[in-house]
């Protein structure tokens, strides 16, 4: 468990009597609190029994991890059922007996903990009594059922409606369950984050349902396989920032209509090609943009925007990298990016060296050509981040980043910035085939100067001398 701060609801002040030689139970409760961020829930409840003193410290974690699944894993196949209530009764205590209110809680259980209504009471402790802003849950099938192919369900469906609901929850993941209907998810608009993990659903209009249910969500997560294997799935959202899709299998139509989406992370879909609309002024998905065999190859669409808080860009790049070998991508990349802004391009540059060496298949780039006008400043700014970022002698963004073909869209063979980021990926041998630059919606006069910038490309010297270029 990573180090947090510690909950926002004050403790209550207690006096222990503490042993003179003791003089780690002599540090003030925030300190101590502190310390036990740095272990794990379960090691934290363990130093109750150290003393007095210590009864309460880790009451006022803000961070709960409660994992039957660790400990079940261990046990013996005809202990399982007995040893699977005791812990948890044992996960009950421990989240009724803490105080305060919770920043993030993650549960993982067994299918049991759905039909017996312990999972339910698990939620409505963490959700109406703790205020959890950040909610994970995951369940299991049990390893000595596991191996008879259990055909059991964790039915969300058997969770009241509005269970997910209260003001204070934000973010919420669910994964391994089952869900027939949208009722569970009524009045969420609450929910900021959702995702849905290695989860069954019925079919897509049902997760339709849940989606316009959840009209607020920024940030949506889908790791989905549809029970019946045909469908439209619609996602209407303007608040909508960023989209990761998983469909193993094919869907007649997926729509998207999403004013503010910025990402959009295609992990694995098949024949997007024919059956995916976009809606969305701030990423362009161009007809060729989807491999033939996109199924195999993920491809992420990226709006760069230097106006991005550095938190949300974290976990977004986090979410981009989840599910691939050694955190490294591979398939393909869109992205919008004013070169001329160093902010954008140092994003650029932490979204191409998340890709394996010689991974990236195709890489489109539209310049976003923002000539607005600058404060004196922040030119000076620019040209200094410019001449650390685009005129430095390294290879952009490294050394041993490859990909095979390039599109380059909105080239402006006058702008110095474009035309210098252009010769580096000619010359330090970061495009391996083929360099296409889009001139053909140019009117005639912009597209003979852009033709111009793009032979004098084709004179630079290659890194790979099979290098084409071309215009489109």
């Amino acid at each position: 468990m990573t180090a947090r701060s510690s909950s926002s609801f004050s403790p209550r002040k207690l006096h222990y009597p503490i042993d003179d030689h003791d003089r780690i139970s002599k540090l003030p409760d925030e300190l101590l609190q502190m310390i036990l961020s740095k272990l794990t829930t379960e090691e934290a409840v363990r130093t109750s029994v150290l003393s007095s003193r210590w009864v309460d410290v880790w009451k006022w974690r803000s961070h709960l991890v409660l994992d039957l699944n660790k400990i079940m894993e261990k046990t013996r196949d005809e202990h399982m059922h007995r040893v699977s209530l005791q812990v948890a009764r044992s996960m009950t205590k421990t989240l009724e007996n803490h105080r305060g209110h919770l920043e993030s809680c993650n549960i993982h259980h067994y299918v049991s903990q759905c039909n017996d209504r312990t999972l339910e009471s698990w939620i409505d402790t963490a959700t109406r009594l703790k205020h959890t802003k950040d909610l994970t849950l995951t369940t299991y099938i049990p390893r000595c059922i596991r191996r008879y192919n259990y055909k059991g369900t964790s039915l969300l469906d058997l969770l009241p409606a509005d269970t997910f609901s209260h003001h204070s929850l934000n973010s919420l993941s669910l994964g391994g369950y089952t869900l027939i209907g949208s009722q569970v998810f009524s009045n969420c608009k609450n929910l900021k984050t959702l995702k849905l993990i290695n989860r069954f659903i019925s079919d897509a209009s049902v997760l339709t349902e849940v989606l316009a249910a959840c009209s607020s969500l920024e940030m949506i997560v889908l790791n989905v396989e549809f029970l019946t294997r045909h469908g439209v799935l619609k996602i209407e959202n303007n608040n909508l920032k960023f989209l990761q899709v998983t469909f193993p299998y094919k869907l007649d139509r997926f729509e998207v209509d999403a004013t503010s989406v910025d990402v959009l992370d295609v992990k694995f879909i098949k024949d997007m090609r024919d059956n995916f609309i976009l809606t969305s002024p701030n990423i362009r998905v161009n007809g060729h943009s989807w491999d033939p065999h996109s199924i195999h190859n993920p491809h992420l669409l990226y709006n760069i925007s230097s106006y991005l808080a550095q938190e949300e860009k974290n976990i977004w790049h986090e979410l981009m990298l989840t599910g691939f070998d050694d955190k490294k991508r591979y398939g393909s990349l869109s992205v919008s990016v004013d070169i001329n802004d160093p902010k954008e391009v140092e994003i650029l540059k932490e979204v191409l060296l998340m890709w394996a060496t010689n991974k990236m298949e195709n890489l489109e780039i539209l310049l976003k050509n923002n000539k607005a006008p600058r404060e004196e400043s922040e030119c000076s700014t620019n040209n200094k981040a410019h001449t650390n970022v685009l005129e430095d002698a390294k290879p952009f963004p490294n050394a041993a980043f490859r990909v095979y073909n390039v599109r380059l869209y909105n080239f402006d063979g006058s702008n110095e910035e474009e035309f210098a980021f252009a010769s580096r990926l000619v010359i330090q041998k970061t495009v391996v085939r083929k360099m296409m630059i889009e001139t053909s919606l140019f009117p005639t006069a912009e597209k003979l100067k852009v033709e111009a910038a793009v032979a004098k490309l084709m004179k630079l010297p290659k890194g790979y001398k099979r290098l084409r270029i071309e215009c489109f």
